[in-house]
């Protein structure tokens, strides 16, 4: 239930961290999805033991880092940089992506990445979706969460219009992977009839903060 608890917050509120847009091309690197990027695996396996924990959170950074140190880590200069968070532009599995690094006093506690692709159909969301969510699986294992929710569960969707439904809003699919010091959320859900595809990294500071946050915003009726 607490999983299920953090899931459903972060898929109401993930579009928010988001919401700058970036119109900077990207370079055409492909990233490896985090945590495990390459440096990380093969410290991995260096140590020569099986169960070692990465030294990275996300891409080159850990929590708790400053901006300045975050920066450091990142090749390029940002694209984007407020008071509070750094966007970069990439590519990951071949699609184009908005990084975005999220602090509070200065300290880094979220991070994830916001695709911008426009597929020719909207199944090919879907597919997406697939394709990163065996990928994640690949490096962190089973998710804990693996869901498909329909805002009307009566409602018979046909698989060959589940994109246009999940654009519509009609759909989310989220998944959950909960590593030692973060939890992982990928969500596929729609707005204003397009779809929106993220995976958000999340310290537990990170957790914190947007739970806190929700209940805030529930009080006051928003």
């Amino acid at each position: 239930m607490r999983n299920y608890i953090k899931l459903l917050a972060v898929i109401i509120i993930t579009f928010s961290i988001y919401s700058c847009s970036n119109d900077q091309s990207p370079t055409e690197d492909n990233d490896a999805l985090p945590p495990l990027i390459e440096e990380a695996k093969n410290d991995m396996a260096a140590t020569k033991e099986p169960n070692s924990v990465p030294k990275y959170d996300f891409r080159g950074a850990k929590w708790g880092m400053s901006m300045e140190e975050v920066m450091e880590t990142e090749k390029d200069e940002p694209s984007i940089k407020s008071e509070n968070s750094l966007d970069y532009s990439t590519f990951i599995m071949g699609m184009q992506a908005q990084i975005g690094y999220t602090f509070k006093d200065n300290k880094l506690i979220r991070a994830g990445f916001f695709f911008l692709i426009k597929p020719e159909t909207q199944n090919e969301y879907v597919d997406n979706y697939l394709k990163i969510k065996e990928e994640l699986t690949k490096v962190n294992g089973e998710p804990v969460i693996d869901t498909v929710q329909q805002k009307d569960p009566s409602k018979t969707i046909d698989q060959a219009n589940m994109g246009q439904a999940t654009c519509n809003g009609e759909v989310i699919h989220a998944a959950q992977w909960d590593l030692p010091a973060t939890d992982i959320q990928l969500v596929l859900r729609g707005e204003n009839s397009e779809c929106i595809l993220t995976i958000l990294y999340i310290s537990e500071e990170g957790m914190r903060q947007m739970l806190s946050d929700r209940m805030k915003n529930q009080k006051q009726g928003l």
